[in-house]
């Protein structure tokens, strides 16, 4: 057995890989639609699927007791008894439930991810139920991730392989999870690893793997955290090699211009505040966020980062997120793969960048990994290839 890909095997073996190719091709089909299958069996309703759905109503109509008024009624209608009532449920829940005007209020922390909300808008008004929108957002995306990453991994590998990775992948990255909820996880991180597909193995769609990576800030504004280094870093490159006058270093140049205004125009519009985002999700929630004035407290965030530290180290870490095994396996491909300006390794380490400042900026350990799907992606194509290049290696000394 071997992990080498079918191009560098002998022409004696030729007609048996093809087999097997296939075989793994019609294996990788029916997992994909086993995992649509099985998520859309087991979906998870969170209070983020109200936000979502009056997020997207509110594109269409301004009035906000009338978006209130049809967002919980949709949602009536659309979702079983029990799980209407686990969303409305609870003191947060139920002031949502109950007030037009904080439920109003609320919607700027969804609206500011305008591509995520602006498409579930647009399926709604083509006639769709915005539920089955937001399910058909978490779903396909996740899918289409899987067949992606299938056909990254059998670049450097047998098929059998590549299937077997991606499948244990798809469930130790927590995919699995983050696609029966109505989040915009699944499409985030199907934009960023296409991005990085294409650049890092089709230089020639470069264009098409900048417009995805600017695209990314309006599904999720923290991508930023990763598109700015990354772009940063290749324009560096291409201005140590060719100077500022290359084709390439414009359109990296223009990308990551476009990048910063995007964000700083999006936080500016539906009015994106770390601190307040930061308080209301670790200190107290806030019913009504327009009347949120408590300033930034130096004390307050150390408790909350010293705690989340606490459980990181002594608590129950491993549990509730895979970054660990992960972190691991990235110091093992890095350690296998030298190459210098290799541009995966680039990504992997720019991911450590992420790690950081997600920990300092919004510590959610225990729901951390849907943050950080895109670069569990990355971290196992580098180690699948360094592995593969290892095999290799090892192959031409026989």
């Amino acid at each position: 057995m071997t992990l080498l890909p079918e191009k560098t095997l002998s022409e004696k073996n030729q007609s048996w890989h093809l087999f097997t190719r296939r075989a793994a091709d019609v294996g990788m089909i029916v997992f994909l639609l086993l995992f649509a299958v099985v998520v859309m069996q087991n979906l998870l309703w969170t209070w983020d699927v109200v936000a979502y759905v009056g997020a997207a109503l509110s594109w269409q109509d301004g009035d906000a007791v009338a978006v209130h008024a049809r967002t919980y009624e949709l949602l009536r209608q659309e979702l079983t008894a029990p799980v209407y009532e686990s969303l409305v449920a609870g003191p947060y829940a139920s002031a949502m439930a109950t007030s037009p005007a904080e439920f109003q209020s609320q919607l700027g922390m969804y609206r500011v991810k305008p591509l995520y909300t602006g498409i579930l808008s647009i399926l709604g008004a083509a006639g769709f139920s915005l539920v089955d929108a937001g399910v058909f957002l978490s779903v396909v995306p996740a899918v289409l991730l899987c067949g992606l990453i299938y056909i990254w991994l059998r670049g450097y590998m047998r098929a059998h392989f590549a299937l077997a990775i991606t499948v244990l992948l798809s469930l130790c990255s927590r995919l699995f999870d983050v696609a029966r909820v109505v989040l915009p996880d699944s499409l985030s991180a199907l934009i960023l690893v296409l991005a990085v597909y294409l650049l890092v193995e089709r230089q020639s769609a470069l264009r098409w793997s900048l417009v995805l990576l600017t695209l990314s800030i309006l599904v999720r504004t923290n991508n930023i955290l990763f598109v700015v280094p990354l772009l940063a870093f290749t324009l560096y490159q291409d201005y140590s090699n060719t100077g500022w006058q290359s084709s390439a270093a414009k359109q990296k140049g223009a990308a990551l211009v476009a990048s910063v205004l995007l964000y700083f125009l999006v936080s500016s519009r539906y009015g994106h505040d770390w601190w307040r985002l930061f308080y209301h999700t670790f200190i107290g929630s806030i019913v009504d966020i327009n009347g949120f004035a408590i300033p930034f407290s130096l004390d307050l965030y150390t408790g909350v980062v010293r705690s989340r530290l606490t459980q990181v180290v002594v608590g129950s870490f491993v549990i509730v997120t895979v970054l660990l095994p992960f972190l691991l396996l990235s110091i093992i491909a890095l350690l296998g793969s030298r190459e210098r300006n290799d541009m995966l390794r680039a990504v992997v380490v720019i991911s450590y960048l992420n790690f950081v400042c997600y920990f300092f900026m919004f510590p959610l350990v225990e729901s951390w990994d849907r943050f950080f799907i895109p670069f569990y992606m990355f971290i196992a194509v580098l180690a699948a290839r360094s592995a593969a290049s290892a095999a290799r290696k090892i192959a031409d000394v026989k």
